[in-house]
Parts: structure tokens; sequence; C-alpha cells
């Protein structure tokens, strides 16, 4: 009898069974299972969402609809003219991971359409103060790679969206760089 009462203890303290871990497992298998099967159901594929893009592309096309953020390309007789877009600007900016300093100096243009010259000159009168914040946020949020690609590519690129967000309008065609200067101490 003395015998008995320990061995009740020892299965009371013992927990779940073994039947009972594999039945939680196979729950939660379950569960995962059915996750994926609906992620796949619903999230679209690659070739879809290519196909998706696709047709809107066309769809824009065919209505001659141009978006918001795009240029209409020049044509070939069309000319062009560089416009200078202020005052150079003269940037420093701390790095604190790096514990750095960069200074970068540089002058900006913008090439536009002649027929849209006076239209620009007034619409940047305007919005000049938040040109120049866009362009030094741009700038001083940009990676040292960027600032080191010789073409500077996706710095143009970026001023170029937020310039013709900007002035509302897409009329600016490419950012032009002089005097670009980078330094890191």
């Amino acid at each position: 009898m003395a015998d008995a009462a320990p061995n009740s203890n020892q299965e009371a303290t013992k927990g779940p069974s073994m039947k009972a871990k594999i039945q939680i497992l196979g729950g939660i298998l379950v569960l995962v299972i059915l996750e994926c099967a609906v992620a796949y159901l619903v999230i679209p594929s690659q070739q879809d969402v290519i196909r998706a893009a696709e047709s809107e592309g066309q769809a824009g096309e065919t209505a001659g609809v141009e978006t918001a953020n795009e240029v209409a390309p020049l044509a070939a007789n069309e000319e062009t003219i560089e416009v200078d877009l202020g005052d150079p600007f003269g940037i420093t900016a701390y790095r604190p991971l790096s514990e750095s300093t960069m200074r970068i100096d540089f002058h900006l243009y913008a090439t536009i359409r002649l027929s849209d010259e006076a239209d620009f000159k007034s619409l940047m009168e305007k919005n000049k103060n938040r040109f120049r914040e866009q362009v030094i946020v741009t700038v001083r949020s940009s990676d040292e790679g960027e600032l080191t690609d010789p073409s500077l590519g996706l710095l143009k690129r970026k001023i170029l969206e937020k310039t013709n967000q900007i002035i509302g309008r897409p009329m600016v065609h490419s950012i032009v760089f002089s005097e670009f200067s980078f330094v890191e101490q």
C-alpha cells in the first residue's frame, strides 16, 4: 500500500501524456498548413503582378493619359533649355554611426522644354524654399554610395521626382549637377 501512493503522485506531477502532446503538435501543424494555403490563394504571384502592371500601362497609353509624375517624351525637333535652380547648395551633415561629418557642395540645373520656361520660372519662384528644403533633405538622407556614384543617377532621379511634385506638373526632364564636391571627415 505504501508503494501505491508514491506512484500515483508521480503520474500526477508528470504533466500531459505523450498522446496530448502529439495532438497539440498536430493542431499547430494543421493551422500552419491552413495559413500557407490561404496565403497561396490570396497573395498574387509574380506573373500576376507583372500582367496587372502591364495592363495598367497599356490602359494609360491607349487613353492618352499621362500620369502625374511622368514627363511627356521630347519630340525630336523640340528645344530644351537648362534653367538655374537657385543659389549653390552647401550642405553639412553629421553621421553619428560613423562619427564623421560630410560636406556636400553643388549647383543644380534643370532641363525643361523651351516653351515651358516662363511657367517653370514662375512656379519655381513661388516654391523656391520648399524646393531647397526637399533638396537638402534628399541629399542629407542619401547614403555614401549614392553620393560617390560617378553619374549621381539615383540622387538625380530623387531630386527630379521631388521637383516635379513641388511644382505640380511634370515639366523637368532631367537634373544636372554642376561643381559637385563631396568630402567626408
